[in-house]
């Protein structure tokens, strides 16, 4: 939750493809996240959206309940309350989800801009700030492939699920970064 307790991992797959002064801005990028306190934000998002996730996890629990309980005996079992409160438990939790990650998206796309702006500063070197995204996004980038990578995008300098809702994206368009740093004029041409 501190500045103190913040890590940031360099990994070396994807550095090699960039050049020293992109990958200075990557990493004045990162720690701008630490200096502006990204890192305590997004923590709680994160508890937060599985928080509301957790919700629509009991309603699926309580209609496997209800399904397993309806199959044991044949007798009057009344399940129709439980699966009710399931239902509407499940309606409430993924929606609920659905919205946070819209909520998130809004909150961590300024994040990233100030992030840009703030690596601006520190490196004195507009152009590795602005030629980061373009690095990333031709094969450099942060994609990761595990199953659930939407709890964790907004940690990454670009986009790491690919594919996903426009809205819920936590990372601006590479060209909305490239153009937002050129246009602030940071760089006279990039």
């Amino acid at each position: 939750y501190t500045r103190g307790d913040a890590r940031m991992a360099v990994p070396r797959g994807p550095t090699p493809q960039l050049a020293r002064d992109e990958r200075q801005g990557v990493v004045a990028h990162e720690f701008s996240h630490i200096f502006n306190g990204d890192m305590r934000l997004n923590i709680r998002l994160m508890a937060i959206l599985f928080g509301i996730l957790f919700i629509g996890l009991i309603g699926r629990f309580m209609l496997d309940a209800a399904m397993h309980s309806r199959s044991r005996s044949s007798k009057e079992n009344n399940t129709l309350p439980l699966w009710a409160v399931g239902l509407a438990l499940i309606v409430i939790g993924y929606s609920g989800v659905f919205f946070g990650n819209l909520i998130k998206a809004a909150v961590s796309r300024p994040r990233e801009f100030l992030a840009d702006a703030s690596a601006v500063q520190f490196t004195r070197n507009p152009v590795g700030i602005a030629g980061a995204p373009k690095g990333i996004g031709h094969g450099a980038g942060s994609e990761i492939s595990r199953p659930e990578p939407a709890q964790t995008s907004h940690l990454f300098f670009g986009q790491a699920s690919p594919g996903r809702c426009a809205w819920c994206s936590t990372h601006p368009p590479r060209t909305h970064r490239i153009r937002r740093i050129v246009k602030r004029r940071y760089v006279g041409s990039v």
